[in-house]
C-alpha cells in the first residue's frame, strides 16, 4: 500500500481501510435507500400481563400485575442503512480521507456500526466526525445517534447531555420517543426513579409502537411498585392516562391504596380504570379488586377528617403536616392490623390572616363524610372558624399548630397538640435550674409579640422554681448592634474594663472578672439574632455566662455563623430529627423512605396528632363523644416528639428536646418534662392568666 496515503489516515479511519481490503473480492451489496430516520420503527405487540398468585399475608397481592423478567437493556433499533455499502464508504475514505464528503462518509459508517451493535466504535466514529467537522450540516443529526449509542454502551453519564440536547430540537414523535426511552434508562441508572418513569411514559405516549415497548412497560411497572411513593404513582397515572403506561399505573395505584387501607381512594381509582380502559386485558383483575373493596367498605369504617392549607402561600407547611399524617396512618395500620379507618382530606386555603374555607370544609367533613374527629386546621384564625362548627356539631377537633390561639377550656371539643411559647419557657427554665443548677438569670429579648411573651413566661417559670430574673433588657426586632444592651446588662468593653480595674486598684497584669448578678442570659430570639449576640457577651467581658434559647436557635446556620461563640449554649425544641432516640430514628428513616426528605417539626406534629386519634380508634373510641373523652384523658402518650399529656384546657403538655452545641454540632442531650416538674413543685398546672371565655385571639 502506498505509504503516502497511510500517512494521511487518522487511526479512527484505519479499520475501515483494512475492512475494504479484506472484503474487496466479494464486494458489499447495496441497501434499501432511505433517510436516517425514515424506516426506524417497527410495530410491536401490546404488552399484556397475567394475574399473579397472592402472597401470604398480603391480601391485595393477588391484584398485582406481574413484572416480567427483563430481557437485557433497552436500546434503539438499528437505523436505516445508507445508500452506499460499507465497502464503498471505506474505499472513499481511502482515496480521499479529507474530501468534502468525509463528514457524510463517517456518519454513514457510524450508522453501520450502530446497526451491528458495535456501540463503542459508533461513539468513536461520531466523535471523530464532530471533532473534525463542527460546521457539518449533519452535526445535529450526529448528536442524536451519539446519545443513543452512549446509552446503549452503558455510558450513562456521557449520554445525558447529547440526549437532552437532541430532545430539545427534535420534533418527530417517533424520534422523540427513542430519546425519551434512552433518557429513562439514564435516569434509572442515576437512581432518579421518578424522572425515569416519566421518561418511559413520555416515550410510550409519543409513539406507542416504539421498539421494546414491552420492556419499557415492565420497567415502568417495576419503578412504580418498588421505587416510588404512592403519591408519585398516582401523579404518573394521571399524567399518562391516555398512554400505554396509564392502565398499569392506574391499577397499581389502586392496589397500593387498597394495601394502605384507603379503600375509598382505591375504589375510585379502580372505577376510573374500568371507565377509561373498558377493553384492557386486566379488566377482570380490576373488577375483582372492585368487588373486594366494596366488601371492605360494607364494614363500618372510622373516618378521620383532615383540614389543612394545601394550596396558597402556606401550602408547604400544610403538606408537611399531611405527610406526617400519612405516615402515621401507615404505622397505625401496621400496629393495629384489624383497625378500619380512612382519611377524608380538605384544603382550607387559609393563611395567617384569613380562615379561608375552614368552616365550610369542617361542615363537609362532619355532615357529608361523617368524620369521627378532625385533625387541623393549621392557622389560628382557621382553627377558630372550624372549631365553632365542630363544637356546635359535637365533633372533637385536634389542631397540630395554632400556637397563638388561647385555650381556655370552655370548648370541650377543641384540643391542641403544638409547641407553644409556654412549653419552651417551661422547658428551658426547668433544665437550667434543675440540671445546670443555675439560680440567677438575665433576659435579652426582641420587642415583638413572641419575644415579650417568652420573656414574661420565662420569668414566671423561673420564679415558680425558686430562681430569680434580675435583669430584663429588650432590643428592637431589627437590631444588628447590641452594644447598648450589653452595657445595660453590666458588660464593659476593653477600655471601660481597664478603667474599672484601675479604679479598683487592681494591677494590669492581675486577672479580674466582672461581678455580674446573673449566671445565664435567656435570649428568646431566632438564630439570626443569636449569632450576633453570642460574640458580644465575651467582647463586653462577661465571662462564664451561659447562653439559653428556645426553638429559634435550632438551625444549622447557628453553627455556621455563630462559630465558637455558641459552643456550650443550651436551647430546647419540640423535635430534633438527628436525635438517636430509637423512636425518632425510626420515624426519620421511614419518613425519608416514603417522602425522600428529612422530616420537619411540622411533619412530627402531624404524625403525633394523627397517632393520638388513631390510637383512640384502636382502643374503641369510634364515636365522636368517646373520642372526645379519650383525648381529654390522654396521659403518657409516647410519640416522636416525646411524652405527651393532655392538659385540663385541651392543650397538650409535652416533653421537649434539650439541645446544645458541642464541637460545632447541634447535639441532643436529653428529654425534659417540664409540666410534671412544675406540677410537683407547685401543686398544679400553671395558668395563663386568661379569663374562662371561648377560644379567642388567633394569629397562628
Amino acid at each position: 500500500m502506498n505509504r503516502r496515503i497511510l500517512r494521511f489516515l487518522n487511526p479512527v479511519l484505519l479499520p475501515y481501510l483494512l475492512l475494504a481490503i479484506l472484503t474487496s473480492c466479494g464486494g458489499g451489496g447495496r441497501t434499501t435507500p432511505g433517510s436516517p430516520s425514515s424506516d426506524y420503527f417497527k410495530k410491536v405487540p401490546a404488552y399484556r400481563g397475567d394475574s399473579s398468585k397472592p402472597i401470604p399475608g398480603k391480601p391485595y397481592s393477588k391484584f398485582a400485575r406481574p413484572i416480567p423478567a427483563r430481557r437485557g437493556k433497552w436500546s434503539a433499533p438499528p437505523p436505516a442503512q445508507p445508500d452506499r455499502s460499507r465497502t464503498e464508504l471505506t474505499a472513499r475514505l481511502r482515496s480521499d480521507p479529507n474530501g468534502p464528503q468525509t463528514d457524510r462518509v463517517l456518519f454513514d459508517l457510524a450508522r453501520y456500526e450502530f446497526a451491528e451493535k458495535n456501540f463503542a466504535q459508533t461513539v468513536n466514529t461520531l466523535r471523530e466526525m464532530r471533532k473534525r467537522y463542527p460546521l457539518s450540516p449533519l452535526y445535529d443529526e450526529s448528536e442524536f445517534f451519539l446519545g443513543l449509542a452512549l446509552q446503549a454502551d452503558g455510558k450513562y453519564k456521557d449520554a445525558w447531555l447529547p440526549l437532552r440536547g437532541s430532545l430539545s430540537r427534535e420534533q418527530k414523535p417517533q424520534r422523540r420517543a427513542l430519546l425519551q426511552a434512552a433518557l429513562g434508562e439514564v435516569y434509572e441508572a442515576r437512581e432518579d426513579y421518578f424522572a425515569a418513569l416519566n421518561s418511559y411514559g413520555d416515550a410510550l405516549a409519543a409513539f406507542p409502537a416504539i421498539e421494546g415497548a414491552p420492556l419499557l412497560l415492565a420497567r415502568t411497572l417495576a419503578l412504580a411498585r418498588m421505587k416510588l411513593a404512592t403519591h408519585q404513582t398516582q401523579s404518573a397515572a394521571r399524567k399518562f392516562r391516555n398512554s400505554p403506561a396509564g392502565p398499569i399505573l392506574r391499577l397499581e395505584f389502586a392496589r397500593r391504596a387498597a394495601t394502605e387501607n384507603r379503600p375509598q381512594t382505591a375504589l375510585a381509582a379502580v372505577r376510573r380504570f374500568l371507565s377509561d380502559y373498558p377493553d384492557h386485558a386486566d379488566r377482570e383483575i380490576a373488577q375483582e379488586l372492585e368487588n373486594q373493596l366494596r366488601k371492605q367498605l360494607a364494614v363500618k369504617t372510622g373516618k378521620v377528617g383532615v383540614l389543612l392549607p394545601l394550596s396558597g402561600p402556606t401550602a408547604a407547611a400544610g403538606e408537611q403536616i399531611y405527610q406526617g399524617v400519612q405516615l402515621a396512618l401507615r404505622h397505625a395500620l401496621e400496629k393495629f392490623p384489624t383497625l378500619r379507618l380512612e382519611l377524608a382530606v380538605r384544603d382550607t386555603r387559609s393563611n395567617p390572616q384569613s380562615p379561608g374555607l375552614a368552616a365550610e370544609k369542617a361542615g363537609e367533613l362532619i355532615e357529608n363524610e361523617n368524620a369521627v374527629a378532625l385533625i387541623g386546621p393549621f392557622w389560628g384564625v382557621a382553627t377558630q372558624a372550624a372549631a365553632a362548627i365542630a363544637d356546635g356539631k359535637g365533633t372533637p377537633l385536634l389542631t397540630p399548630f395554632s400556637i397563638r390561639m388561647k385555650m381556655t377550656g370552655s370548648s370541650p371539643m377543641v384540643f391542641r397538640n403544638s409547641l407553644t411559647n409556654r412549653l419552651q419557657s417551661q422547658a428551658i427554665a426547668v433544665y437550667a435550674i434543675q440540671q445546670l443548677g443555675l439560680q440567677q438569670f438575665a433576659i435579652l429579648y426582641p420587642e415583638d409579640r413572641d419575644g415579650k411573651e417568652l420573656a414574661r413566661k420565662f420569668t414566671e417559670d423561673v420564679e415558680r422554681l425558686g430562681g430569680t430574673v434580675v435583669k430584663t433588657v429588650p432590643f428592637p426586632p431589627d437590631a444588628n448592634d447590641f452594644g447598648a444592651q450589653m452595657r445595660a446588662l453590666g458588660g464593659l468593653d476593653d477600655s471601660q474594663f481597664r478603667r474599672k480595674k484601675t479604679a479598683l486598684g487592681i494591677p494590669k497584669e492581675e486577672s479580674y472578672e466582672l461581678e455580674l448578678p446573673f449566671e445565664a442570659i435567656f435570649v428568646p430570639a431566632y438564630h439570626d439574632k443569636a449569632v450576633l449576640i453570642a460574640p458580644q457577651v465575651p467582647f463586653y467581658n462577661m465571662r462564664g455566662i451561659k447562653l439559653l434559647g428556645g426553638r429559634g436557635w435550632n438551625n444549622q446556620k447557628l453553627i455556621k455563623y455563630g462559630e465558637k461563640y455558641v459552643e456550650g449554649a443550651y436551647f430546647v425544641d419540640g423535635f430534633f430529627a438527628d436525635s438517636e432516640e430509637p423512636r425518632v430514628a425510626h420515624f426519620v428513616k421511614e419518613f425519608r423512605r416514603l417522602f425522600g426528605s428529612k422530616p420537619t417539626i411540622f411533619a412530627a406534629l402531624g404524625y403525633d396528632s394523627a397517632m393520638m386519634v388513631f390510637s383512640g380508634l384502636a382502643q374503641g373510641a369510634n364515636t365522636r363523644e368517646s373520642m372526645r373523652a379519650y383525648l381529654s384523658r390522654l396521659s403518657g402518650f409516647e410519640g416522636v416528639m416525646g411524652l405527651t399529656d393532655m392538659g385540663p384546657n385541651g392543650d397538650a403538655r409535652r416533653q421537649l428536646f434539650v439541645l446544645t452545641v458541642k464541637r460545632r454540632r447541634i447535639r441532643h442531650l436529653q428529654m425534659v418534662t417540664p409540666h410534671r416538674v412544675l406540677d410537683a413543685s407547685t401543686g398544679g398546672p400553671p395558668g395563663d392568666g386568661a379569663p374562662a371565655t371561648r377560644i379567642s385571639g388567633a394569629s397562628r
